[in-house]
C-alpha cells in the first residue's frame, strides 16, 4: 500500500515536470520602405545660337483691308479767338465820336473784288461800359454776312472779337463801322473806316485822340 502510494505520488510528480509547449513568437513589426532617393534635375537642352546665314522674318503686313494711313491734319485757319490783337490794324476814327473805344481789324486774305475774305474785327474800350455793340453799315457793292457783336457788360482795355464773311462786288474801297457804347456819361457812339484797298497803312492807336 506504501509502495503504491508511493508510484501514484512520482508519477504525479513526472506528470507536474512535463515541459510546455513555446508559444508561437509574433513576426516582428514591418518597418516602412526606404525613402524613394530625389530624383535628379532634368538636364535642360543647351540653347542653340541663331544661325547668321538665316533672314530674319519679315514684319507683318497690314492686311489688304485696312484703311489707309491718313495725313495730318493742316494748320488750322486763323479764327476771331486765335489772330493776335497786336497784329490787327487800327481803323480810321471819325473826326467827330463820342464812344471810348478803339477798333482794330485784319483779313485772312487780299480783299479783291469779287472773292469771299473773313474780317476779323476787335472793339477794345478805354473805359468800362455797358451795351457795346459793333454793327458794320451797308453798302453798294458790298456783301456782308450777318453777325454781329454784342456784349451787356464791358471792362476798360477789354478785346471783344467778331468775324465777317465779306465780299467786293463793285467799286466800293471802304468798310464802315458803327460802335455805340454806354458809359457813365450816357451813350456814345463812333464811326471807324476799314479800307479795303491793298497797301493801306492803318493809322497808330497813339494818333487817336479822344476829346
Amino acid at each position: 500500500m506504501k509502495t503504491t502510494l508511493s508510484a501514484l505520488l512520482l508519477a504525479l510528480a513526472l506528470a507536474g515536470c512535463k515541459p510546455q509547449q513555446p508559444q508561437d513568437v509574433p513576426p516582428p513589426p514591418a518597418t516602412d520602405a526606404p525613402a524613394a532617393a530625389p530624383a535628379a534635375p532634368a538636364e535642360t537642352a543647351p540653347t542653340t545660337a541663331p544661325d547668321p546665314t538665316t533672314t530674319p522674318a519679315a514684319p507683318a503686313q497690314p492686311a489688304p483691308d485696312a484703311p489707309a494711313p491718313t495725313d495730318p491734319s493742316p494748320a488750322p485757319k486763323p479764327t476771331a479767338a486765335n489772330v493776335p490783337v497786336e497784329s490787327m490794324k487800327m481803323a480810321r476814327p471819325s473826326a467827330k465820336m463820342s464812344v471810348a473805344a478803339d477798333l482794330r481789324y485784319s483779313f485772312d486774305g487780299s480783299p479783291t473784288p469779287g472773292q469771299p475774305v473773313t474780317l476779323h474785327v476787335a472793339a477794345i474800350p478805354r473805359v468800362d461800359g455797358t451795351h457795346l455793340n459793333v454793327e458794320i453799315k451797308p453798302a453798294a457793292g458790298l456783301e456782308i454776312s450777318k453777325e454781329t457783336l454784342s456784349e451787356q457788360k464791358v471792362l476798360a482795355k477789354g478785346v471783344y472779337r467778331q468775324q465777317y464773311s465779306l465780299t467786293r462786288t463793285g467799286p466800293v474801297s471802304t468798310v464802315r463801322v458803327l460802335v455805340t457804347m454806354d458809359m457813365p456819361e450816357g451813350t456814345a457812339f463812333g464811326f471807324f473806316t476799314i479800307p479795303l484797298d491793298a497797301g493801306t497803312i492803318a493809322q497808330k492807336s497813339d494818333s487817336v485822340k479822344q476829346h
